[in-house]
Formats: C-alpha cells, sequence, structure tokens
C-alpha cells in the first residue's frame, strides 16, 4: 500500500529558513518536491537492512524540512517522501517505480540492495526519471550506459577488499581465508576482487580461489550455509569471510559451531556486522567480527544539512531509538543519497528530471557522508569503505589506523 510520508508534519514552523542548503534570497513557500522509493518493509529484507534504508530516507527528509527545504527559484519547498513496500523482491521494486511514473514522480531513490536497483535502473532510464542509488553496490548496475543513475555508495569491489587490507595490516597477518558467497551478483563480485585482493597480500584462499563461485558459493538470502562449511572443513582457515547480507552471516557464524567448522583466529562480512540485527540475532556469538561498512561517525566531514559526521549519528539514532555504539550504516547511505538529491535540485534550479540529472553529473560535494563526485559511469568511486569489529556488543572502528577507536582484538576468536 503507497505510504506518503509529508515530513513538514515534524515541523513546528511557520517561517520558512532560506539557509536550508546552501540556497539564499528565498522569499516565501514554493510547491512541495517529491521523493519517491520503492523499499523493502517486509520480505528477507524489511526487518533490517530496508528498515534501514526507510530510515535513512524519512531521517533526510524531516532534516530538510526542518530546515525550510529544498532552495530554488527564489522559494523554499518542503520534501515529501513517498514510499512503497517491495516485500524484498526485485521485479516488484521496478513495477512500483513504474507506478511512480504513471502518477508523474520522477525523482526517485532507490531500494535497498544491488537486485532491486539492478532491476530498477532500466525502468527509470526508459521514463526518463532520474535516480540516486544509496544501497545497490553491484558494480554491473554501472555497465550499461545508463545515463540517469548515479551512486553515492562505494561499489562492490570495495567490500571484501577492504576486509583483507584490514585483516593484512594485523599482527600476525592471516596466512589463509576461506570465503563464502552468495549466488546474488554483487556478493559474487566482492568475493571476486577480494581474492585478487588476498593473492597481492600473500593470502591464501582456501579450499580453492574459485571455490566462492562452486563448493562455496550459497542461495542468497538463505538460513543454511551448512553446505560451504562442509566444504570449508579440514582446510583450518585463519579466517571465514561470508561475502552476502545479513541471513547468510548470521547462519555462517551459527551453523560453524554446530558443524565444527570454526576459523583458527576470526571471522568476517560484508554488510551485516555493522548492523544492530546481526548482534541481536548472534549475541555473544558476534563477538570479534569484522565487517566492512560504507561510513563510520569517525571521518571528518560535515555539511549545512546534518553537520559533522557524529552530529548526524546523534541526532539519528536518538531520533530512531538506536544505540550510537549499534547504528545501522545503511541509513547514513540513504541520508547521503538523499541529499545528494536535494543538492543537485539546488544546483539545477529546478526539479526537472533533465535538469537534476545534469546537475548530478557536475555535483562535487562535501557532506556529513563524505565526498560525493560521480565518475562518468555514475559510480562514486574514489569513496572509500571502512572496517570495524564487534567488541563488547559495539561497533568498533579498527581500519583504516588513522580513524581507528580502539585497538583489534586479535585473534579475534578463544
Amino acid at each position: 500500500m503507497m505510504q506518503r510520508f509529508s515530513a513538514s508534519v515534524m515541523v513546528a514552523i511557520a517561517v520558512l529558513v532560506s539557509a536550508a542548503c546552501g540556497g539564499g534570497g528565498t522569499s516565501g513557500s514554493g510547491s512541495n518536491v517529491t521523493f519517491a522509493a520503492p523499499v523493502s518493509q517486509t520480505g528477507a529484507f524489511g526487518q533490517a537492512e530496508g528498515l534501514y534504508t526507510l530510515q535513512g530516507y524519512k531521517f533526510c527528509v524531516q532534516t530538510l524540512n526542518s530546515k525550510g527545504g529544498i532552495s530554488f527559484g527564489g522559494q523554499s519547498h518542503k520534501v515529501n517522501l513517498v514510499t512503497e513496500d517491495d516485500q524484498s523482491v526485485a521485479a516488484t521494486s521496478a513495477q512500483i517505480v513504474d507506478q511512480f511514473n504513471d502518477q508523474g514522480d520522477k525523482l526517485i531513490l532507490s531500494p535497498y540492495g544491488s537486485a532491486g536497483t539492478t532491476a530498477v535502473a532500466p525502468v527509470v532510464e526508459r521514463n526518463n526519471q532520474v535516480m540516486v542509488d544509496s544501497n545497490g553496490a553491484d558494480t554491473a548496475i554501472f555497465s550499461h550506459g545508463y545515463k540517469s543513475i548515479f551512486a553515492v555508495l562505494s561499489p562492490s569491489s570495495s567490500y571484501v577488499t577492504s576486509i583483507i587490507d584490514a585483516l593484512s595490516a594485523l599482527n600476525p597477518a592471516p596466512k589463509t581465508v576461506a570465503i563464502i558467497a552468495a549466488s546474488d551478483g554483487f556478493s559474487q563480485h566482492a568475493a571476486e576482487q577480494g581474492v585478487a585482493e588476498a593473492k597481492t597480500k600473500g593470502i591464501t584462499v582456501v579450499p580453492s580461489a574459485t571455490a566462492y563461485t562452486s563448493s562455496t558459493k550459497v542461495t542468497a538470502n538463505t538460513t543454511d550455509v551448512s553446505s560451504a562449511l562442509i566444504a570449508i572443513k579440514g582446510t583450518n582457515p585463519d579466517v571465514i569471510i561470508i561475502s552476502a547480507h545479513l541471513n547468510e552471516a548470521v547462519a555462517a557464524v551459527k551453523q560453524s559451531s554446530e558443524l565444527g567448522v570454526k576459523p583458527k583466529d576470526g571471522f568476517a562480512a560484508t554488510v551485516a556486522p555493522p548492523t544492530p540485527a546481526f548482534i541481536s540475532a548472534l549475541g555473544k556469538s558476534s563477538e570479534g567480527v569484522f565487517g566492512s561498512t560504507q561510513w563510520v561517525p569517525e571521518i571528518s566531514a560535515s555539511d549545512s544539512v546534518f553537520g559533522s559526521a557524529h552530529e548526524f549519528l546523534t541526532n539519528f539514532t536518538n531520533t530512531y531509538g538506536w544505540s550510537s555504539e549499534q547504528y545501522p550504516y545503511q541509513a547514513a547511505d540513504a541520508a547521503a543519497g538523499c541529499e545528494a538529491l536535494a543538492l543537485a535540485i539546488e544546483k539545477a534550479g529546478s526539479a526537472d528530471p533533465a535538469a537534476v540529472r545534469t546537475a548530478l553529473v557536475g555535483l562535487k560535494a562535501d557532506t556529513f557522508y563524505g565526498h560525493i563526485e560521480f565518475d562518468s559511469t555514475g559510480m562514486n568511486t574514489a569513496k572509500p569503505m571502512y572496517v570495524i569489529q564487534i567488541q563488547k556488543s559495539a561497533f568498533v572502528t579498527i581500519y583504516p589506523s588513522n580513524l581507528a577507536t580502539k585497538q583489534a582484538i586479535w585473534p579475534a576468536v578463544a
């Protein structure tokens, strides 16, 4: 069912503040601008990643409106957020975006995940809509020459490679890793790039460098990865890395104990560890797990909408009741995507999708999320990724070293 979140109800002010996004000289209130997003509220991503994404979008719109909205054309324009549940099904995401187009909604924020974003992208292109992608990292999305898709997040090639880089900086560095990868394109590509990075760092991938495509490949969003763990058993890897999402990562940690396939030194995973749901699902078993993440509050970054990275964290977690030590990075991704769209509208001086598309092509913005700038394919390739470790049920930034809040616990398993 369609939901319309008008964040202006959060704002009890009559006078619009024209300085919201750096605009000036506005007079009065203009028509509302609508951002539309298919977001998982049920299904595989509904209770975690989709929820975090939705909260990030809502928080961004609330914050923009609390500061007057988006300024262009001599007026301030409030933002409406329109969402519909895609039920964590990629084809449904695409259908919803077509429906948005039918009702005149041209400014799109992406669904959660690469599968949904992959399905939506050609629809956006065909409809002359424009989309800012906050949580679809698969580089394959950007291999089709699309002109209307712009991703604020680091690409899939960075997820496992950042883990390998963090592990190789430990003393002693691991000598062997096993990689379990889900069958979706994002997870497979992330694993592929991680294997290549391991080779450059002198780390051996067991049972083989291609196992993630066969014997340690598991169905996306499965809760049973026992076949992959059995394939690993006997190789005694120093670290098991899971290139996947929440369900697969939780299953790997749980079932490794049941099957007696524990790594010597620790677990690592993409996506899942830096989410509150991972700790909730595993409890003490989550301790010591490493995870790659798109955003940490220790980065030196700020903007006029959200303030500093730490201020974003404080205000977001206070709004939605998360602990500041267990924050969902997907919400920061989503807020950054929403902010990029707002900045492009201001830069264009218009909410016309063609003008906004042109503005996004040339956008260069320093934000609470870091620097946002798109290459010729629409990716924000210059953006780094980071690595956290779960210590005493808190996310501790451990890589890169200049942002580390504590040293890594290593080895990370008893």
